[in-house]
């Protein structure tokens, strides 16, 4: 130590990993994060991702006591372990570490090796790399830290509010992980622990920690991506014209709040600058299109105009308005944003046809659907929608059959073959067809009203008894399983029906579906109505009907009866999708 206390910044993957242990000390708070301020981080951390930048977690203060060797625990004696208390930093701490569990639990439950990576930063089972307080430490280790706990739902029903938010943190990460492919997660899992930096700030005495506290917190709010923009280029607007372009840039901030940090990575991709640094890029941009003032008036205002209707999905003054509002509200529920530079794009360069932006958003909707039937990961995905800018970008015609919103006849091969297991494959998908396609049979768009709140139920339970009418239907191991899987056997209900329902019989599950709905109920189930038996012939008929269903929403170009879907292609081709330029 120099002057009581050292500093320097550090990935992750050093911070939790061995020679390091992490306390929380008992004047420490409780945990206090909501899934919202979780989900942020998850968020700033993937957008640092997809641009291929480090993420800096900020300032983390620790104490690392100088205690003699009698009076350390039995495990730092054995292993000469340097422990630290967390002073600032605990929610952080706290939210990756269970992001780190929850990515180890969906590796384990696909059945994928333990990530060594990962097993280092959770710690093992007798010394977990951060320990919270005695009176949490029990129900992390339950609901968090032991494998596969964080698939493990509390029974209690009086959970202290610190133990809810921590379930509700962690629910909260496997749902966004759904969307994320497993042979992605590894790169996942390296960004988190390789590129993530967190500047430590480690003292020796608890007073100077507290002095220290007080000056970490007592500064305001950290700089924003913006605040760098807005100096920079307000900074280079001359004096007679700084007043308009703050005025301008007020309005976009006001008009757009925490969404104008977002709209400058579109900009970038919009201009053919995907991947690299964002402000770097912006600035680029900026002296490519004669500087800050025409670049603030030119380029950033009608783009933040764009954005805005997109995300607010709006539209008037058109008998197609309401198709398109309908379509840019299901965009909008995507996780991902890769579709709002196409879109943007679109918007800024295309004809202002109320008929072909519906057509295109549609195609947009169509697009993205169909990548995630493929099973494409994040970096394909973008790939993707990268050259669909490129491609509007070159005044391409997307209408042409070779043309980049269009999928090759593997691509609908693979697509169709995949629908036979999708909720398998792809639990977060699998609820999305499903929603869609319960919107589509009532006729109107009824599920924005409870997505959250429903679940994906298997009538054909995936557990049964052996004496259970299940098994008199379903003898053959085999074949239970398929049928399992299929997209027939597939409803909606809400979370707790699907509590009741679990592995009942047929009848007792028809109860629950109909007798203790939702409202309003979703019509995707309806079919089910009244009947007296679910055996293989009713699976397969549903199944052939929701398969019909799709292709008229969709019209991916699949074969409906009589032939089966084709093998997968191993390596769907992705040459013509790069983007470039």
């Amino acid at each position: 130590m120099i002057g009581q206390f050292s500093s320097g910044t550090v990935p992750l993957g050093q911070l939790f990993a061995n020679p390091i242990s992490i306390e929380a000390p008992g004047y420490q708070r409780s945990f206090a994060w909501t899934a919202e301020e979780a989900g942020q981080l998850f968020a700033d951390i993937n957008q640092a991702l997809a641009e291929e930048t480090d993420y800096f977690l900020s300032f983390m203060l620790f104490i690392e006591r100088n205690r003699p060797r009698s009076l350390l625990p039995a495990w730092a004696r054995a292993r000469s372990e340097r422990v630290l208390e967390i002073v600032d930093g605990f929610q952080r701490l706290t939210s990756l570490t269970i992001l780190f569990c929850t990515l180890r639990d969906l590796d384990a439950e696909q059945g994928r090796p333990t990530n060594a990576r990962l097993a280092t930063a959770i710690g093992a089972d007798l010394r977990r790399r951060l320990a919270l307080r005695p009176v949490e430490a029990a129900f992390f280790e339950k609901y968090v830290q032991a494998p596969g706990a964080t698939r493990i739902k509390p029974t209690a029903a009086n959970l202290s509010p610190a133990e809810v938010r921590i379930i509700a943190v962690r629910d909260h990460f496997l749902a966004e992980l759904g969307d994320m492919e497993a042979a992605d997660r590894p790169f996942f899992v390296d960004f988190l622990l390789d590129h993530c930096c967190v500047a430590s700030v480690i003292t020796n005495d608890i007073d100077r920690a507290h002095q220290l506290f007080t000056i970490l917190n007592a500064r305001g709010k950290p700089l924003a991506r913006r605040d760098i923009l807005k100096a920079t280029l307000l900074g280079g607007v001359p004096k007679e014209a700084a007043s308009r372009a703050a005025a301008l840039w007020a309005d976009l901030d006001q008009r757009l709040g925490d969404e104008f940090e977002n709209l400058f990575s579109h900009v970038r991709s919009l201009y053919g600058r995907a991947g690299g640094h964002v402000i770097a890029s912006v600035k680029e941009i900026a002296a490519r299109n004669g500087g800050a003032l025409p670049f603030l008036e030119g380029v950033l205002r009608p783009a933040a105009s764009v954005f805005d209707e997109l995300r607010r999905a709006s539209h008037s003054g058109s008998s197609h308005s309401a198709a398109i509002v309908c379509t840019l509200s299901y965009l909008n529920r995507l996780r991902f944003s890769d579709w709002i530079p196409p879109a943007l794009l679109w918007r800024l360069t295309r004809s202002e046809d109320a008929a072909e932006l519906a057509w295109f958003l549609r195609a947009l909707d169509r697009l993205a659907l169909g990548i995630r039937l493929l099973g494409l990961g994040a970096h394909k995905r973008a790939s993707w929608f990268g050259a669909l800018t490129v491609a509007i970008r070159n005044g391409e015609d997307l209408k042409a059959a070779n043309a980049v919103l269009n999928f090759s006849r593997q691509d609908v091969r693979t697509m169709q073959y995949n629908l036979r297991d999708l909720h398998a494959r792809d639990a977060s998908t699998a609820k999305h067809l499903l929603l869609r396609l319960t919107d589509h049979m009532a006729g109107n768009p009824q599920s924005f009203s409870f997505p959250d709140d429903m679940s994906v139920e298997h009538v054909l339970p995936r557990k049964s008894n052996p004496n259970s009418q299940w098994r008199g239907w379903f003898a053959d191991p085999s074949e239970r399983e398929i049928y399992t899987e299929s997209l027939g056997n597939l409803v909606l209900v809400t979370k707790a029906q699907n509590d009741r329902a679990g592995n009942q019989d047929f009848a007792r599950k028809l109860e629950v579906y109909f007798k203790t709905a939702a409202a309003p109920l979703p019509a995707l189930n309806e079919p089910l109505r009244g009947l007296a038996e679910w055996k293989a012939s009713q699976i397969k008929a549903r199944e052939a009907e929701m398969l019909r269903l799709i292709e008229g929403l969709w019209q991916f170009g699949f074969k409906i009866g009589g032939s089966e879907a084709g093998e997968p292609a191993k390596n769907p081709p992705l040459h013509r999708r790069r983007a470039s330029g």
